[in-house]
Order: C-alpha cells, then sequence, then structure tokens
C-alpha cells in the first residue's frame, strides 16, 4: 500500500477527491428567503452597549475644551501584574485606581473617580 500524495484514496488529496464527489446540500434543511430575513433581523436588534466611563470622561473633557493625561503603572510579577491607573488635568491628579489584574479595569476605575471629582467641583 503506498501513502504518496498521489494516491487516491489517502494522503492531502483524498479528501479533495472525496469533496468533489458528494453531493450538493439538500434544499430541504435551508429556510426561504423570507425566513431567513426575518431571522436575521431579530438577531441583530441588539441594545447599544453602554458607555465607558472613559468615554463619558472624554465627553465631559471635550464639553469644556480639557485635554487630560493619563498615567498607568504595574505592579507585582510577570505572572501576576497589579496595575495602578490615574488622569490629570495639568498637574492636578482628578481620579486614581487602586490595584487590578487588568490594564482596563484600572483605567475604568480611574475614569470614574475622575467624573466624580468633575461633578464635585461642578463641571457636570
Amino acid at each position: 500500500m503506498s501513502n504518496d500524495a498521489g494516491d487516491s484514496k489517502s494522503g492531502p488529496r483524498a479528501f479533495l477527491n472525496r469533496s468533489a464527489t458528494t453531493a450538493p446540500r439538500s434544499n430541504r434543511h435551508s429556510a426561504s428567503p423570507e425566513t431567513s430575513i426575518r431571522r436575521n433581523t431579530s438577531q441583530t436588534t441588539t441594545r447599544p452597549q453602554p458607555l465607558s466611563y472613559r468615554q463619558l470622561l472624554q465627553q465631559r473633557l471635550q464639553k469644556y475644551q480639557w485635554t487630560a493625561n493619563h498615567t498607568v503603572e504595574n505592579a507585582g510579577t510577570t505572572r501576576n501584574p497589579l496595575w495602578f491607573s490615574s488622569f490629570w488635568l495639568g498637574t492636578i491628579q482628578i481620579g486614581q485606581s487602586s490595584a487590578h489584574r487588568t490594564k482596563g479595569a484600572a483605567k475604568e476605575e480611574a475614569a470614574k473617580a475622575a467624573l466624580d471629582w468633575l461633578t464635585t467641583y461642578g463641571y457636570d
């Protein structure tokens, strides 16, 4: 029994030879165009994602034409990092986070703290 690629019963071409001889899929499993359209529209109707705290902070800063800087610091080991983040308006720190396992979670908490700071000082 030969194992070369040209053999029609084994090797990489065997799959191609078999798939070329199989019958096309029957129509009894496919839906009518009207059904598939209805099915697709019901699946694509989703609620919009809520804005993240970082997006809300960006909108608030644009309202006052301000630019904030943010810093992200990593502490801990390579396998077990801890992330810290803070937001700054010039030299004033307006938000900081506690330690988080992910960088995104640290940024979100710092942005929430920055939004709270802006609200506290009347920048709604």
